[in-house]
């Protein structure tokens, strides 16, 4: 049945080439799905709960093909893009958002995932959210009900429902395979999709996924409270990570300037780093604040006596590309004073908590952050958490639908807890049982950051596999990873599906991958 449907799909016009890249090269050959009508007649469709604000043709440009693009508001204010080739292989891939989502679809970051799917084909299709960035800025939207809402769950829907109806219209059928991809935000957004909408997708690829997203933003402020009571500097997370690589380095039995997997290093600021003299602080020391400040940071969050977030992985203290620390700009400022976990934590407090929300004024961060409380918190954010949080691990609908879901995680992210996904995958697989691996497989980035970069090899193509599973039947069990510098291969390494590792067979160059299998982790 599956080579049946893989010829079908072939037959109607897609063609994977022999070249690699997205998709396996797959591209729209001579007698892919042709338009029955113009694209301006496309305008018509506007009804009493879609806005057709504009329908217009776009020549062929660097690259990209000819096709059709429609804008499209549907009430309140969710606005979607979708795009329609004029040669059309059959299938939608649609892309998600980053941060608090309502980016402008003329960003950097669209465009290239809108050439990215043209060029192989596909119909695409993304989504603001319901808002726009720049006039409700970070999370200020979700002060509107609906907003929040369509944030949420409501606007991923939609836009995969609006874009089947438009490819419908627009070629007389509709996608036989559908298509997500998203990180980070888009990441939580394909899981989303997955447990709310399990037969909006064939095919999900979600990287990095800020999930329990509820859970993050307070874990933030919690973390936030111990920075702003033992500030640590930026001029020691060399030496911190000088530290933390020297003691976990080679737990994997090979020296390589990557940690495999943090949890395997019980790594202890109080016990592990050198204490300044009382009343000193010299630059190869710590003192007893700053080793407060980390213990906070790597143990995990309590509430009410039980672990509510874990603490964090060791791993991006390190520099990466550009020579900072993976910390910066993250739980440390940057140098013009902004800091991740600072802006998220403050965003949400301020805008989604509803007793923040109701104490009106102006709630600066120092407040906002002052006023947090671990232990009473988190019980009280149970709409929040329906909204927003993706971690529930019955997937069995998905899974019924024939759905294929592959994650990808940076071990060495800063931004967002990669223990967080790795526990997220294990509940569904105790959930779904030792088969959960027929459907949904997990593959983690030892020394990446957020969604790439690091030390680690961060570069790789998670959409082919994904199309290879869902319309050939051929799970990924390793996926080929570069490390590129000043644009030049460096490394390559397997990306192996969890709980399996990278394992270093004992001879060769420890940069080509060709010298590593898949194996279970050395205990």
């Amino acid at each position: 049945m599956r080579r049946l449907l893989l010829v079908t799909l072939l037959s109607a016009g897609a063609m994977y080439s022999q070249q690699p890249g997205p998709f396996g090269g797959l591209t729209a050959d001579a007698a892919a799905r042709k338009p029955v009508g113009a694209c301006k007649q496309l305008l018509s469709l506007t009804s009493v709960d879609l806005s057709v604000i504009g329908s217009t043709l776009i020549p062929a440009a660097a690259g990209v093909p000819e096709h059709c693009r429609v804008s499209v508001m549907a009430t309140p204010e969710l606005n979607m893009e979708v795009n329609l080739p004029s040669a059309w292989n059959g299938r939608l891939y649609m892309f998600g958002n980053g941060g608090w989502a309502g980016e402008a679809f003329d960003s950097s970051g669209r465009v290239s995932s809108r050439a990215k799917g043209l060029k192989a084909g596909f119909v695409t299709a993304a989504t603001d959210t319901g808002h726009s960035a720049a006039l409700e800025p970070g999370a200020s939207f979700a002060l509107n009900r609906q907003k929040l809402m369509d944030y949420g769950f409501r606007s991923l829907h939609v836009t995969a429902e609006t874009a089947k109806m438009l490819a419908r219209i627009y070629y007389g059928a509709a996608p036989e395979k559908s298509y997500y991809e998203g990180c980070s935000q888009g990441g939580r957004q394909g899981l989303t999709i997955a447990q709310r909408f399990p037969e909006d997708f064939d095919g999900i690829i979600v990287g990095a996924p800020g999930l329990f997203q509820t859970g993050t933003h307070l874990s933030r402020a919690y973390w936030m409270q111990g920075l702003n009571a033992n500030p640590f500097p930026a001029s020691k997370l060399g030496v911190l990570a000088a530290k933390v690589y020297e003691q976990c380095d080679a737990r994997d039995g090979l020296k390589d300037g990557l940690i495999d997997d943090p949890r395997r290093c019980e790594f202890k600021p109080a016990r592990d780093l050198p204490r300044c003299a009382a009343g000193s602080d010299k630059a190869d020391c710590f003192t007893a604040n700053q080793i407060a400040a980390l213990e906070r940071i790597y143990g995990d969050v309590m509430s009410n006596g039980k672990r509510y977030f874990p603490g964090w992985p060791v791993g991006a203290e390190v520099a990466g590309p550009n020579g900072q620390s993976g910390w910066i700009g993250q739980a440390i400022p940057a140098e013009n004073g902004s800091g991740t976990w600072a802006s998220y934590g403050f965003n949400f407090q301020k805008y989604m908590v509803p007793w923040v929300k109701s104490a009106g004024g102006e709630m600066d961060a120092a407040r906002v952050f002052r006023q947090f409380d671990i232990d009473k918190d988190p019980p009280r954010l149970e709409e929040l958490h329906q909204v927003l949080d993706a971690t529930d691990p019955d997937l069995s609908a998905f899974r019924k639908h024939g759905g294929k879901l592959l994650m990808y995680f940076g071990w060495a992210d800063p931004q967002l807890n990669a223990k967080v996904g790795v526990e997220y995958y294990e509940q569904v697989v105790d959930t779904m049982g030792p088969s959960t691996d027929e459907f949904f497989r997990l593959f983690m980035v030892p020394g990446m950051f957020h969604c790439g970069g690091g030390v680690g090899t961060s570069q790789f193509d998670m959409t082919t596999p994904v199309v290879k599973w869902v319309e050939a039947g051929t799970a990924p069990v390793r996926i080929e990873a570069r490390r590129v510098a000043e644009g030049k291969v460096v490394r390559t390494r397997p990306l192996c599906p969890y709980p399996l590792t990278a394992r270093y067979k004992g001879t060769g160059s420890i940069d080509d991958t060709a010298n590593f299998t898949c194996a279970k982790p050395i205990e």
